[in-house]
């Protein structure tokens, strides 16, 4: 038998393999710790970079390089942002932010992802709008200082310290060591649930944004339908009894008009919220604007709560979207009427206001004060200062979306100017919003009681009409004939093309939600075999940028319903720019 070495060799030759083997496990747990350290850094980066992208995608739709500034410029706040940027489509930066000392974003967007590497973050995320890209975000993060590295592989390095120097007490240093590590094991699943948590709050928001937005309007818009239904309805009943009487069916057709125009408006109101419609900017006077969503207001507002109209009367005009500034509006009157559950007033008021060189944010000049007082619960301080963020709300998840304010703000800023709030805690609210004033003049309202005569075209002309809807095609057809046009039908994409095969049409009419092949791809099939065709699309709902996609963008829409006039006018004009108005 080989001789047993002395119990105290024993002894230290027992504690020198405890020592190698806690720097073993002292090391994997290091690694392990170091592992999660970058997971969790690279995560909290990643949903810093997608909040920015979200932010981003209002600014870049309506190219406003102030706002994606702003949007950069509030991730000074967060000290772990070394650098940012917005780009647009082409990759190009637009708005960068670098703290002193890091290194700028790059001019151009590379490839997206996000990776570990020198100690810190760098995400690069893409800006989407309905699948189409509309631009990317940077954000690169500073690399953790090394006491903060220190203090959080301390534990590690006080044991195997401990280890070395009290070799007599080992075991108790390992249970030391299971201690810290089950520890941060607990931190580390504690961290992942809270993270996994948040995205499922800020998935939540984004997926009940527009059915929020619907939800708080379906009361009053289909109180209204129902109203415009029964005026048509009537109108017509009437015109069927007494059609004998031309004086009352005049009569009774303009007010059938009127409610279907009411019924249109009705309609691009809804369309804006699934942003159908790409942003129009034109001069109107925003008094009128307010005056006309009188009745949807009172509608949304209720009973228990009393609407004053203090609009003035200068005739002043803004250059901004109408329907948005509707949208603004009505998130407005919503957010005031939760404010306000036992009732209450709310005043909507209109002026002009003159601003001075040396203004912090608005440029000097004339500028249209749109406000909305409430007297509802009041907001506190720091409620204010963050009610314009994207996603931000005091509501339930399903209550509010959060992007109510910041569709306000994004209007405004569009429109040349800004918003703000004025309130406080028991005393109501003010939200004003500034729009800068247009010297354009407004464009008037139509005039349904003064038609201008409708010229006869040259004869033989003829306009192939593709709608899917029987009743829409065979009116459209009618009135076609009616203006002395030789009308051509066809119910789907392929009919039309099989029209097409024998006969040429001057100008073709296409409806552009149809099954099988819709109106822009029927329009691009039609560009690339004769480039010339004279395109017009009739349709209540109608992806823009689709159509214009199709037609290089020289797209020209109707928008349903629309009068005889403005049919004859829009034909009219196409034939006469190729030279077929005469004869």
């Amino acid at each position: 038998m080989s001789p047993q070495p002395p119990p105290d060799r024993r002894l230290v030759n027992i504690a020198w393999s405890s020592v190698v083997a806690l720097l073993a496990i002292a090391a994997l747990l290091g690694a392990r710790a170091e592992l999660d350290y970058r997971r969790q850094a690279q995560r909290q980066a990643e949903v810093q970079a997608d909040i920015l992208a979200v932010s981003a995608g209002a600014a870049l739709a309506f190219e406003d390089p102030a706002a994606m500034r702003e949007y950069v410029g509030v991730l000074r706040v967060n000290r772990a942002v070394a650098a940012a940027g917005i780009y647009d489509a082409s990759g190009q930066a637009v708005a960068t932010f670098n703290r002193s000392g890091a290194g700028r974003p790059p001019a151009r967007i590379g490839g997206l992802g996000s990776h570990f590497a020198g100690g810190h973050v760098t995400v690069t995320r893409p800006v989407l709008e309905k699948g189409e890209r509309l631009g990317a975000v940077y954000l690169e993060t500073l690399p953790e200082p090394w006491m903060a590295m220190f203090g959080r592989h301390s534990g590690m390095a006080v044991l195997s310290v401990l280890a070395f120097l009290m070799l007599g007490v080992v075991t108790a240093a390992a249970s030391q060591l299971e201690a810290r590590a089950r520890l941060l094991a607990e931190a580390n699943a504690r961290l992942r649930e809270e993270m996994a948590a948040r995205g499922k709050v800020e998935d939540a928001l984004r997926q009940s944004q527009k059915m929020e937005a619907l939800g708080q309007l379906t009361g009053g818009i289909a109180h209204d339908f129902n109203n415009l239904l029964q005026v048509v309805h009537g109108a017509f009943e009437l015109i069927r009894r007494k059609s004998g009487d031309p004086d009352k069916v005049a009569a009774w057709a303009e007010n059938g008009i009127a409610a279907a125009e009411r019924g249109a408006r009705l309609t691009r109101q809804l369309l804006a919220f699934s942003r159908s419609q790409k942003l129009e900017l034109q001069p109107f006077v925003v008094a009128d604007l307010i005056s006309e969503m009188r009745e949807l207001l009172v509608r949304t507002l209720g009973p228990d709560i009393a609407l004053t109209l203090d609009l003035d009367e200068t005739r002043a005009s803004v250059m901004s979207d109408r329907t948005q500034l509707e949208l603004a509006v009505l998130n407005l009157a919503i957010n005031a009427r939760d404010a306000m559950p036992n009732g209450g007033r709310l005043t909507i008021a209109t002026k002009v206001r003159g601003i001075p060189a040396g203004d912090a944010v608005l440029e000097p000049g004339d500028y249209v004060e749109l406000s909305v007082a409430d007297t509802g619960e009041g907001m506190s301080r720091e409620l204010i200062e963050r009610a314009f963020d994207p996603f931000f709300t005091t509501k339930g998840v399903g209550k509010g979306t959060g992007l109510g304010l910041s569709q306000v703000y994004g209007v405004a800023r569009q429109a040349g100017g800004t918003a703000e709030i004025e309130s406080s805690p028991g005393r109501g609210a003010v939200v004003r919003l500034m729009l800068r004033r247009s010297t354009a003049a407004a464009e008037p309202a139509t005039a349904w009681t003064e038609r201008q005569p409708i010229p006869a075209p040259p004869a033989g002309r003829s306009v192939l009409v593709v709608d899917d809807e029987a009743s829409v095609r065979a009116l459209a057809g009618e009135t076609l004939e009616l203006l002395g046009y030789r009308a051509l039908t066809a119910d789907s994409g392929a009919a039309a093309l099989a029209i097409l095969e024998r006969e040429r049409p001057d100008l073709m009419l296409f409806d552009y939600a149809m099954p099988g092949m819709n109106g822009a791809e029927l329009a691009g099939i039609v560009r690339t075999r004769w480039p010339d065709a004279p395109i017009v699309f009739a349709s209540g709902h109608a992806d823009t940028a689709a159509v214009e996609a199709a037609l290089g963008g020289q797209a020209r829409i109707l928008r349903k319903p629309f009068s005889v006039e403005t049919l004859a006018e829009t034909i009219a004009g196409l034939l006469e720019g190729r030279g077929l108005a005469e004869g």
